[in-house]
């Protein structure tokens, strides 16, 4: 059941930052404000300038701010499939409360134990996504909150990545004063949102080629089969390589490259005219005549190599298979004759996906979309999983700080000793000074009163021997 609010969605990409602002009544998710700002720091997707993103990100905001009429606080971020791994894994508790009803801390719990996997010191646990549930051998539930049972148990996928790329992303966000509401990996957000129902069931392919209409530095991939997650990859190719072809061939300034392709390119071809027009050539007075047909032979053979690199990929794990064919999003997917080219080299069925949301009608789009409408289908069950793992992360994180031990220190001592020692870690930690006066007190009380009795002793025995 998807949760009504306002949800914003962020695209950190190498072009171009987008937001989107979303409102979800009743399930209905409607676009209210959207930005398309230029990118800087970002390179192939991974952030490597905070200060420059930071930037970037608070225009992209106050954009999409003016555009909704509403300040934005809160963001889901996109977080790019570099080095994702994958791992399924499985908790089990008992449960403990008096009356056996599973309860949120039941599922948090199961959660937790199930985190328990040994992880190198480099990665981080970005999200867990719990799949079922079962309750004292029952199988195939979704909630298990208010039901009975002696045993809980669930299997999930587990989703990793490089502990730099997160800690990057949150630096960037919090540096341009926004929280981070969800960080959300993109290839799961796509498939749900570009896939529908029959396909994410059957197995489809989403080839999400940018996520610009100006330069793009990369292209996801991401499979889905049974409603699961199969298999990602990062190809360090994108639109801007070929604008980057153009302006090499024709020998011609990039910015006038890029104008080229989005106004006389063509994907595919055959499908290519004979048109001719005129390209300002370095070197040559006159501009140079250059046809439709040749400039999209130029666009085709970048194009078409990026597509056999992934076709490799996708043969090797028997995805092309797939029922659901290929889908393609992304700005570099606007091109004309992309389905065309992507069937004849793929041999399975293609579409192009383009939201149909009012205003936004643009692969260069669905990315961003679909982090919105993502971060508002989570449902409970989700919502407390991923509080579990922050809340792990937390716990990790609080050993290294030295407050809590000299806490713990803090306790009643007989010895004189002791309250010397404690003050000196941290006078603050002491409660009630008097107590510090009445331990030596009590103890000058005895002294003063075993020193007469000595004395009296004394006195007989030296009277003893005179007498």
């Amino acid at each position: 059941m998807a949760r009504d609010g306002f949800f914003t969605g962020l695209d950190i990409g190498t072009s171009s930052i987008k937001v989107l602002v979303a409102e979800h009544v009743n399930g209905e998710m409607n676009v209210i404000g959207v930005s398309n700002a230029k990118s800087a720091g970002v390179k192939d997707g991974i952030i490597v300038d905070i200060e420059a993103a930071s930037t970037a990100i608070k225009n992209a905001i106050s954009q999409a701010e003016e555009k909704a009429g509403i300040s934005i606080n809160l963001v889901n971020v996109g977080l790019p499939a570099n080095l994702l791994q994958i791992e399924a894994t499985q908790g089990m508790i008992p449960v403990t409360s008096d009356s056996k009803e599973i309860t949120d801390a039941d599922v948090e719990n199961v959660v937790k134990s199930a985190l328990t996997k040994s992880m190198t010191p480099d990665r981080e646990v970005i999200t867990f996504i719990p799949e079922e549930f079962t309750v004292d051998g029952f199988q195939g539930i979704r909630d298990p909150r208010g039901m009975m049972g002696i045993r809980l148990e669930m299997r999930g996928l587990l989703y990793t990545g490089p502990r730099t790329i997160l800690h990057n992303l949150r630096k960037t966000v919090e540096r341009a004063g926004l929280q981070v509401e969800n960080i959300i990996i993109s290839p799961l957000a796509m498939i749900k949102t570009v896939l529908n129902e029959g396909e994410r069931e059957f197995g489809a392919t989403v080839i999400d080629m940018g996520a610009g209409q100006t330069t793009v530095a990369t292209i996801t991939v991401a499979s889905v089969r049974s409603q699961e997650l199969q298999f990602t990859n990062i190809y360090q190719e994108g639109g801007d390589y070929v604008t980057k072809d153009i302006s090499k061939v024709l020998k011609t300034s990039q910015k006038l490259a890029e104008g080229l392709k989005f106004n006389y390119g063509e994907a595919y071809v055959p499908s290519a005219g004979n048109e001719v027009f005129h390209v300002e050539v370095i070197g040559e007075v006159e501009p140079v005549e250059v046809t439709e047909k040749y400039l999209a032979e130029i666009i085709s053979a970048r194009i078409k190599h990026i597509f056999e690199q992934i076709k490799q990929d996708l043969d090797r794990r028997h995805l092309l298979d797939l029922p659901g064919g290929i889908v393609i999003i992304g700005g570099g997917a606007i091109l004309p004759g992309i389905e065309e080219l992507a069937q004849e080299v793929f041999g399975v069925n293609v579409k192009l996906f383009v939201p149909n949301q009012i205003g936004i009608r643009n692969p260069a789009f669905a990315h961003v979309i679909s982090l919105s409408e993502y971060a508002g289908n989570l449902t409970d069950v989700d919502i407390i999983a991923q509080a579990a793992v922050h809340g792990d992360e937390v716990l990790r994180q609080q050993p290294i700080q030295f407050d809590r031990p000299v806490q713990t220190q803090v306790q009643p001592q007989s010895a004189p000793t002791a309250q010397t020692v404690v003050p000196a870690y941290n006078a603050e930690k002491i409660d009630s000074p008097v107590d510090t006066q009445e331990i030596p007190a009590a103890g000058n009380d005895h002294k003063q009163e075993s020193k007469p009795s000595f004395t009296d002793r004394m006195k007989n025995l030296i009277g003893n021997m005179f007498d």
